[in-house]
């Protein structure tokens, strides 16, 4: 059984971001963070590491949209980023180091 973590943080970036997507995108956005939550994020997305910061990972979930999570402790994590790959922090040089 997969370890489950709590949304303890970055609930701002999820209410505005939200505010301005459709429903399809925030129905993927959705699915990512439950998969978050129940520990199969994984298993079930595209997942980069943040070179520059350990704890923070990149869940890539379309060709133009992308999550940023930070684990903040063992059993919770908080939302960094939401949006666009292009404006994502840190997914450069995550990417370069694959």
């Amino acid at each position: 059984m997969d370890k489950r973590y709590k949304l303890t943080g970055g609930t701002e970036f999820l209410d505005e971001w939200s505010g301005q997507a459709g429903q399809a995108r925030r129905n993927v956005v959705y699915g990512a963070l439950f998969a978050v939550i129940d520990g199969s994020v994984f298993r079930s997305y595209g997942v980069l590491r943040d070179t520059q910061n350990p704890w923070e990972h990149f869940v890539l979930l379309r060709e133009d949209l992308v999550l940023k999570v930070a684990f903040t402790a063992e059993d919770s994590f908080a939302i960094r980023y939401i949006g666009e790959l292009e404006h994502a922090p840190g997914l450069d040089l995550a990417m370069d180091a694959t």
